[in-house]
């Protein structure tokens, strides 16, 4: 039922929670594909000066944090091919709750695994929630994860 699952993963030690989760019901629903996701938001700048050193910087920074997002999102995924899952990495630089959806969509996700913080309160208010606006428009069944902290 569940071929393709994607995991969106912020690189957190909690979101990587999910993971089990991810195997247990792989391994159990005949998942032939897994896809981890990470978003690396782009890197905006209020203003270039005239050397253009400001862009090259931001254009710098953005590759390292893709480069250490790859490296990170092989790690895990390393993991799963040993257990001979097909495993596709993606790396966004849309905001997070935007890239998973249009990655489920185009890329055809039966099911969409995340873990969510939690935060609620002040802390939702300012962050958001990328967990509750990918429940409220994803185009495919989503689990969601409360990891223990």
């Amino acid at each position: 039922m569940y071929r393709h699952i994607l995991v969106p993963l912020d690189g957190s030690a909690l979101a990587e929670q999910v993971l089990p989760h991810v195997r247990a019901l792989a391994a159990n629903e005949g998942t032939t594909r897994i896809t981890l996701l990470r978003a690396v938001p782009p890197i905006f700048t209020s203003s270039v000066d005239y050397s253009g050193m400001l862009a090259a910087t931001a254009a710098e920074e953005l590759e390292t944090l893709e480069g250490e997002a790859r490296s990170y999102l092989e790690r895990i995924a390393a993991q799963f091919r040993s257990e001979g899952y097909t495993v596709n990495i993606e790396i966004s630089a849309m905001p997070a709750a935007e890239a998973i959806l249009d990655y489920a969509e185009s890329q055809h996700a039966d099911l969409i695994a995340i873990a969510t913080h939690g935060r609620s309160g002040i802390s939702r208010w300012v962050f958001g929630s990328v967990t509750q606006k990918v429940v409220q428009a994803a185009p495919v069944p989503v689990l969601v994860i409360r990891p223990k902290e």
